[in-house]
């Protein structure tokens, strides 16, 4: 195997070796063009790192985000749900964001005494605070796969 002996040469840097590096095909025709590394803002794909755009999508992406969380909202404080005791003499109203709306109590769990009546009337609320809280889910569910974020299931909604 044969050692290939290299030597140094030292190119002094000035106008006259600068010009003789640059072909005289690219010479002739004046200034040397420099493009972007895609396509320099010729239809050629974009730049991925410009920033501005960057921002731009951001920006409506997030306006997005809050446009359809507000409807959402809206939605779920319009939505009632109402939850009943086992013998559905006790109901209570509840809005989607689990709001408090109302409490009706029938006669017969009244004459039932006060104790059954507590009783009745925190089974019912925890009947319709369950479905509230169903009902939320659901309407969380539909916002996330409205936004495209994949498998919203497994972010516990």
């Amino acid at each position: 195997m044969a050692l290939l002996a290299t030597r140094r040469v030292s190119v002094p840097c000035t106008r006259q070796a600068r010009r003789i590096a640059v072909p005289s095909s690219v010479r002739s025709r004046g200034a040397l063009q420099v493009k972007a590394l895609f396509g320099g803002g010729q239809g050629g794909g974009g730049n991925p790192f410009d920033m501005k755009n960057l921002m731009e999508s951001v920006k409506k992406a997030q306006q997005l985000v809050q446009t359809e969380t507000a409807r959402v909202q809206a939605e779920l404080a319009a939505t009632e749900f109402e939850g009943y005791d086992e013998e559905e003499t006790v109901r209570v109203i509840m809005s989607g964001n689990q709001e408090p709306k109302g409490v009706e109590i029938t006669q017969a769990a009244l004459d039932l005494g006060a104790e059954e009546c507590s009783k009745r009337t925190t089974d019912a609320m925890r009947d319709a605070h369950k479905k509230s809280v169903t009902g939320m889910k659901e309407k969380m569910r539909e916002l996330a796969k409205n936004l495209g974020i994949p498998n919203p299931g497994a972010l516990n909604m």
